[in-house]
This record gives C-alpha cells, structure tokens and sequence, in this order.
C-alpha cells in the first residue's frame, strides 16, 4: 500500500467543466422543449419525459420558478420548500378539523394562513388542490374530492402517496434524461439503452448534446485530476464522467446513485432537518438512500491502516463540491484521521462560497486553525 492515499470528491461543478448538461436547469428545459411539441412530433424519448412529468407538481414547481443558481443544493432547498408547505397544509386542516362545525368540503385556501409562496406550490400541484381563481396575493384553492374521507376529514394517506408517486415520477425523469443526455460514453460504447431503440439522433437532439463526440475526443480534461491519481472517489453526481480518467468503476462510491442503475436509485429529497412527520419521511434524503441501496463508503478506504494497523495518511480532494449542508456527516467522516485537504476553486465568488461553507460545518476557529497549519488549502482550478 502506498504511503499516502488520495481521495477525490467531486459534485456537479465537475461535470459542467467536462462540458456535460447536468445542471437542474438543463433538465427542466429539456422536457419544456419536449412538451412544446405536438404529440405526435415526439418520438419515444421526449414522450415518456411527458408523461413522466405531465401535472406533475415537482417539475411544475422547477419550471415556474426557474433560477440561474446552478447548483443542486438550491434544487434540494426547493424540495425542502415544497415538503414544508405541504406539510403546512396538513397541520392546518388538521387543527381546523378539531371544530365540529369545520367543514373540509367548502374550505377554501386562501392567503393570510399561507403564504404566497406557499399558495404557490400549491398551485403547482394541481392533482391535488383545484385553483378557483388566480390573484397578485397567490389566488384561491380548493383541496379536491379524492383526498377528502367520507367523514369530510382530510385524506393524509392518500395525499401524501400522491406526492410520493409525484416524487418518484420527477426522479424517474431524471434519470432518463441524465443516462441519454449527459452520462458519456465508454470507449464508444453509449450507457444507456436508447441505441437498441434506434434513437441515439433523436435524443442528441432534444439534448443538444452529440454523444458521438467523446470526451477523450473534444479534450475535456482537468491536469489537476489526472496529477492526483485517485484511490477512491466520492462521486455526488449521478454520472459517472470520471471514468474517463481511467478510475475503475470499484473505486467510485456514488453517494446519492447512479443514473442508468435498474431500479433507478437516484436520491432525491429534502434535507434531514426533523424527523417529525413520520408519514412524510419518504421524501427525506437519508431514508431514500437507504431504500435505494446507495450503501456507504467504504471505511476502510476512507481510514486506511497499513500491514501493522497504523493509520496511513490521507490527501482530500475536492473539485467542483460546494460542501452543501445535506453531505455534512459524510464530510466529517471524510475529515477523520490524519488527513489534509485541497480544495480548488472555479474564481473569487467560489472560493468565498466554498470558504463560507468549511467556516459553517467546523466552526469558524477550527477551520482557521486547519488553514494556518495546511490542513486545508486552496487551489484555482485550470481553465
């Protein structure tokens, strides 16, 4: 064993310097693009991203309220936003529902008990409150029939399965657009199945991507990467771009799943603030991860110990993570043991995000103290 290891972590800021779609955003357009097109116009791929996403209160919820941060910590904020709002509503019925003379039929949601962009979500979520009228204060809804008891009491399983069957078709979506549109291909090879479906040029074009082009072809790569040589990596994409580097696919632990795995394993869910709710629990990230079989880092390669059981030392790498607060226990855990830390960085305004981030998790005299012994530093990251 060698007398240092090196581990890389790498988030989606990795992909979008190999030039791949993996952005929230890009998905989002993705399918608008599909839905812009008349139904017979669409060919498999484009019609299942459809049906996938028809009234589907997730991606509503992405596509009305579009942002320019690229990042997956805001899209895992939003979902965090749709679960408290939803949950909002619940509490509320519930505590109505304790006057006998509450009827659940004839109530309306309106603003003053929610807020705007509560009324909002919503809206968005139209398989399960009905909008009476849209207004500038967020407009006037209904919840519908099938998620009323005949006791007029409000139907909690049933609306929290719906959400679930919501959640689980936007993930299902994801990973069928990430697999065709962003997952590279190995030694020519495409990842996905959409070549036995005669479709790779249908789907390069609802991507805008080339898959033919590969990235050893294009020249995409990061000196930096290829200097460290890697024993592990903690990989938060869904993708797996750093086999192009050669990383044999043992060596990768894929912390929130893999696009392209059957069944999907993608994790997608809110942050893991409060256990209350326990009805909702599904949409929370860390049980997620654990129905899906996402599994943990292996330990041993994160601590490793020579022959004779003595701690070897450790390299961290970071490359395009933004240290979001939903990885918090794993990057402790990473932290452990005799370890140093490289973080490299795309320009100024990434640095003092990253930095922010590191003084939030250990504490802002701990993590001084780590930056003026060498612990941690930092690196521009090569154009």
């Amino acid at each position: 064993m060698n007398n240092v290891q090196n581990i890389l972590v790498i988030g989606n800021g990795f992909d979008l310097y190999h030039g791949r779609k993996t952005a929230y955003m890009d998905f989002v357009r993705c399918v608008e693009e599909a839905f812009a097109k008349k139904k017979e116009q669409r060919g498999w791929f484009e019609t299942r991203l459809t049906e996938l996403c028809n009234v589907n209160g997730f991606f509503r919820h992405f596509h009305f309220t579009m942002s320019e941060d690229p990042t997956w910590s805001y899209f895992d904020t939003e979902i965090q936003r749709i679960v408290d709002a939803l949950i909002h509503f619940q509490d509320v019925v519930l505590e109505k529902q304790k006057d006998p003379e509450y009827d659940l039929i004839s109530y309306n949601i309106i603003f003053g008990e929610f807020t705007y962009s509560d009324l909002q979500i919503y809206k968005h979520f139209a398989r399960i409150f009905e909008q009476i009228y849209d207004d500038p204060s967020g407009g006037l809804f209904k919840i519908r029939q099938q998620y009323i008891t005949p006791e007029k009491q409000l139907h909690k399983k049933a609306v929290v399965d719906e959400v679930r069957r919501e959640l689980d078709s936007f993930t299902e979506a994801l990973d069928l657009y990430l697999t065709n549109c962003a997952m590279p291909a190995h030694d020519g090879v495409r990842m996905d199945h959409s070549a036995a479906c005669g479709a790779d040029a249908e789907v390069s074009t609802a991507c805008g991507v080339n898959e033919a082009v590969l990235l050893s072809e294009i020249g995409i790569f990061s000196p930096q990467i290829e200097a460290i040589h890697p024993d592990y990596i903690i990989n938060f994409n869904y993708t797996d771009t750093i086999r192009f580097y050669g990383v044999p696919e043992d060596h990768i632990f894929y912390a929130k799943g893999k696009a392209g795995s059957s069944p999907v394993n993608l994790v997608l869910g809110s942050p893991d603030e409060s256990e209350d709710h326990a009805e909702w629990i599904y949409l929370k990230n860390y049980f997620r991860k654990l129905m899906n079989f996402v599994g943990m880092p292996d330990l041993k390669r994160i601590c490793p110990v020579d022959q004779d059981g003595i701690e070897i030392p450790v390299t961290l790498y970071f490359f395009g993570y933004s240290f979001p607060e939903e990885d918090d226990e794993l990057i402790k855990l990473l932290f452990t043991g005799k370890k140093k830390a490289v973080i490299y960085y795309k320009d100024r305004e990434d640095y003092a995000y990253k930095m922010l981030q590191l003084i939030r998790l250990f504490g802002k005299p701990v993590f001084l103290k780590k930056l003026y012994d060498g612990t941690v530093s930092f690196e521009k990251s090569c154009e």
